[in-house]
């Protein structure tokens, strides 16, 4: 067990922002769920594949699952979930039978549901977080959370799985 003089615990400061952001963006994402799922019966989640597979003519679903920033189990579900309301379609890579070679893309279907959530979704983006913040406030979160995501994506040896 640690020693409790050997963990780096937070000051005031530190703590204020780790709470802010804590709460802010567990409101913030909670919000922008509610809001796609009431306006266009899409979750978030699902929402953030669609705009994956609109970026490329088809991907590997292991990378569909970095992508969405979730497990290889977790997207597999959403996937089949997605292709029963025809918004996506699972294929064969190069026509092998083996499941872990398949490959997913977007169907006309699911661009028509991406371009009828995107609206809301860009609405919501700018209601719930960018008209709160000024130009200064909202290139320091985009330079804060890049240096993160940049941190995390090269060191995954540094998080406890």
């Amino acid at each position: 067990m640690t020693e409790d003089n050997a963990v780096p615990w937070l000051d005031d400061s530190e703590q204020l922002a780790w709470r802010a952001f804590m709460n802010g963006s567990q409101r913030l994402f909670d919000a922008i769920n509610d809001s796609l799922v009431e306006a266009v019966g899409l979750t978030f989640a699902d929402y953030r594949i669609l705009v994956l597979l609109s970026e490329t003519d088809s991907i590997r679903m292991s990378d569909l699952a970095d992508g969405a920033l979730s497990t290889k189990s977790t997207i597999s579900r959403r996937v089949d979930r997605m292709a029963e309301a025809g918004w996506v379609q699972r294929m064969a890579k190069n026509h092998d039978k083996d499941q872990r070679n398949r490959v997913c893309r977007i169907t006309e279907s699911g661009r028509i549901k991406l371009h009828e959530a995107a609206k809301g979704h860009v609405v919501a983006v700018r209601t719930y977080l960018l008209d709160h913040l000024d130009d200064h406030e909202r290139d320091a979160m985009a330079t804060t959370f890049g240096k993160v995501d940049t941190w995390l994506r090269e060191n995954p040896q540094a998080r406890v799985k």
